[in-house]
């Protein structure tokens, strides 16, 4: 199949990816189409993706160097040591995730610098090709009509639980999220709208900006959003014999993690190698480079011209806050622990905080391929046992992603079903201490991928509920087909 023939996405929602194909349909590139998955997501993945939240693209092509948009939260311009708390609203609440209970923060002052219409702005005013009122066009529609609620969002909406009930806000908005129903958010269409017809001052120095600062008991300050800018970097690159890696750089943590763990292996590819190099990420990211971002999705697209989108983007767990009149939550990157090993409050201000989110491409004269994954800390495990499997084990795009994986934390390792018994052997004895899952789990990270070159094709994560499309072109007009 032609690669300037024939385009793919993959998702974490169905929704989702078919945004993009709709709008690589209409004649837009891959930006373009990224940018109308991530506008659906916030609508039909609203606890995982918001306006409010941050992210990264990675974006390449034909004519495209390899480049990086920081679209991340800044810390905010508030010293730490001026923060007066009995004025603020910041508390602790417990999610349970199935078999692990976790603590974290919400509240007015869990909420970093919103980062995410500043990427927006920024993609579309240098790699898209289409307005950007029609790009938004599929998630306004989608939101006004109404979307089905999927098992995998019912089911984090039943983790995230302490989140949604804390606010009448948040109750209000996300009543009757449940399994099987039909969920409209004409507030968010009527945000999207406006956005899609606007520019970055509309959003960061005028009336939103000013509702959130004005909704009290939190730590963001007009300065904030008047300093905000998304930042394009060179990303951190890796060669692997014929093939050439490129991730987020510093200051964010994962792509370096990833790579090191890469490294790590050497001429080893055995299961209790890739143990191995898990324990020394996991012992190189206890200095001052941590992670942060729970609740995270990632959206993979290639079009028919050979350029490549890979897009991760998160609202941590959310603060339980909505934005007045605008139908999205807040994040909650600064009641984040795992951000803030020194404690909470302490960090340096105006900081571009720093994130496991590691979307992710991989180059080869045969084959390109655009990668990434949810999952917070264990982000740098999914990525790099999938990137080992293709570049290491010579696996196909589907089987790298649907193949077992381990994690490491913590002096604690977790195993899911489908390793071979020698390999199961061999991981007890190197580590004792583990827990065997019973079944796949979002746990694990969601890894959405496509490929071109030779063959193309793409793999969304079944852990997450993904789904995958590949497109192709036959006389002008292009066709779509589904896969899970």
């Amino acid at each position: 199949m032609s690669n300037s023939r024939a385009y793919a996405v993959a998702a974490s929602h169905s929704e989702t990816a078919k945004a993009a194909e709709l709008i690589l349909r209409k004649g837009g590139n891959a930006f373009d189409a990224v940018v109308a998955a991530m506008m659906m997501s916030f609508v039909a993945e609203p606890l995982l993706s918001s306006p409010g939240g941050g992210g990264f693209l990675l974006a390449a092509g034909p004519d495209l160097k390899p480049q990086l948009l920081d679209f991340f939260s800044d810390t905010p311009s508030m010293p730490a040591n001026e923060i007066a708390h009995d004025e603020i609203e910041f508390y602790p609440i417990e999610g349970d995730f199935g078999t692990r209970s976790q603590e974290f923060h919400i509240g007015h002052a869990a909420a970093a610098v919103p980062a995410v219409p500043a990427g927006i702005y920024k993609i579309h005013e240098t790699l898209c090709s289409l307005p950007l009122d029609t790009i938004a066009q599929p998630a306004i529609e989608r939101a006004q009509q109404g979307i089905e609620v999927n098992h995998q969002q019912a089911y984090v909406a039943m983790i995230l639980q302490p989140v949604i009930g804390a606010s009448t806000e948040a109750k209000a908005l996300f009543a009757g999220f449940n399994s099987g129903s039909v969920w409209k958010n004409l507030r968010l269409a009527d945000f999207l709208d406006t956005l899609s017809r606007s520019g970055h001052d509309w959003f960061y120095r005028g009336e939103i900006a000013q509702r959130i600062i004005n909704q009290g008991r939190g730590l963001l300050e007009e300065e904030d959003f008047r300093a905000y800018q998304c930042k394009i970097r060179k990303p951190l690159t890796l060669r692997l014999g014929k093939h050439e890696l490129f991730t987020n750089p510093i200051p964010s943590s994962g792509g370096y993690l990833i790579f090191e763990q890469l490294k790590r292996l050497k001429a080893r590819k055995d299961a209790a190698a890739v143990l191995e190099a898990m324990q020394h990420a996991d012992d190189l990211k206890r200095n001052p480079m941590t992670e942060v971002s729970r609740g995270t999705s990632h959206i993979s697209v290639a079009d028919t011209e050979g350029n490549l989108a890979s897009l991760t983007l998160s609202n941590g767990e959310g603060n339980g806050q909505i934005v007045a009149g605008c139908g999205f939550m807040m994040n909650n990157f600064l009641g984040e622990e795992d951000i803030n090993s020194k404690g909470f409050f302490n960090w340096r201000e105006k900081q571009r905080m720093q994130s496991m989110m590691s979307p992710t491409l991989i180059t080869h004269p045969d084959r390109q391929i655009a990668l990434g994954t949810g999952g917070s800390n264990r982000i740098k495990s999914a990525l790099f046992q999938v990137i080992n499997h293709i570049v290491n084990n010579k696996k196909s795009l589907k089987q790298a992603v649907a193949a077992p994986r381990m994690h490491y934390e913590n002096g604690h390792l977790d195993i899911e079903p489908g390793f071979n018994q020698s390999d199961l052997f061999q991981l007890k004895k190197q580590h004792p201490i583990c827990s065997e899952w019973l079944n796949h789990n979002l746990y694990f990270g969601g890894v959405n991928a496509v490929q071109t070159g030779h063959v193309i094709t793409s793999s969304a994560d079944f852990r997450r509920n993904g789904y995958g499309i590949v497109g192709v072109v036959k006389d002008g007009i292009k066709s779509g087909k589904s896969c899970f």
